[in-house]
């Protein structure tokens, strides 16, 4: 949005989840770039007698920023930013259950990858499972049911046959629901610079995309037997943000429209409090 100024919020946390401490930087860049000056700035007024574990979301744990990390003497806990395919189960690990607060059963398994030497953690939730899948099926159907438009229209008196024409209908609905399109070879098959018709073949990866649906990769560079561990790290940025989403929905924070910094500042200040108190109660 060029037309509205962001902002970050870094925070320090301690294994609770209590915010230590707290700051404002600019948002207008990307998190990628970012990331150095946010961490060297909220480093410097917070204790250094133990170590640090920084807790990344995929969109900002770039190879560079983990690297950077690393090279500063930061552990690091974040979800990987790319599929893990080719991976076996560790067998020092063990399968672990746990119920979240909202009874999703998760899944954590141990495994390993050429990919990367760092300890990786397999995440599986059914809700996040049943989430994807609804989400899948129903771009699927949109995507098909444009596909039949372009079709149909193959067989009307007036009806778009032009073969470069169809191709460009074609494109435009694979650029619109990409995710389902890429699992998909469409032949188009014309006579005489006409499409005749439009034929779809469903592609064997659809399938073991299914599979995985549901499942997400913690990768991390601290080493440790315990799955569990890694997942309490981890969870600490997903409770914080399912926080904040709630906090600001029955604050009536939302939506954000914020016309100087005092503002902005108020509507920071006010979530921090908000979240402050419901994580004393929990």
């Amino acid at each position: 949005r060029n037309d509205c100024k962001l902002v970050v919020l870094a925070l320090v946390i301690n294994s609770e989840g209590f915010v230590k401490y707290s700051n404002v930087f600019e948002g207008n860049a990307s998190d990628s770039t970012s990331l150095p000056v946010i961490i060297d700035n909220i480093r410097a007024r917070t204790s250094t007698e133990k170590r640090a574990v920084v807790v990344l979301d995929a969109g900002i744990a770039t190879e560079e920023n983990l690297a950077l990390l690393e090279a500063k003497g930061y552990d690091y806990v974040c979800v990987s930013r790319s599929k893990i395919k080719d991976y076996e189960i560790d067998p020092e690990g063990r399968v672990q259950e746990i119920v979240s607060q909202n009874k999703d059963i998760i899944t954590l398994e141990k495994i390993k990858s050429a990919q990367t030497t760092d300890y990786l953690l397999k995440v599986k939730s059914t809700g996040k499972a049943l989430k994807e899948a609804s989400m899948n099926q129903q771009f699927e159907q949109r995507f098909k049911l444009e596909i039949t438009k372009i079709r149909a229209s193959l067989h009307k008196k007036n009806g778009v046959k032009k073969l470069d024409k169809v191709h460009q209908r074609v494109g435009r609905a694979i650029g619109k629901y990409p995710s389902i399109a890429k699992h998909y070879q469409i032949e188009v098959l014309s006579e005489n610079d006409q499409a005749t018709d439009i034929i779809l073949h469903e592609q064997k990866s659809y399938q073991e995309n299914q599979k995985q649906t549901g499942s997400y990769f913690i990768r991390t560079n601290l080493q440790t037997k315990e799955e569990n561990t890694i997942w309490t790290i981890y969870n600490t940025i997903r409770e914080i943000e399912s926080s904040f989403r709630c906090l600001k929905t029955d604050l009536d924070l939302r939506p954000i429209y914020h016309k100087n910094d005092n503002a902005s500042m108020a509507h920071l200040h006010l979530g921090l409090l908000a979240y402050w108190l419901v994580n004393t109660i929990r």
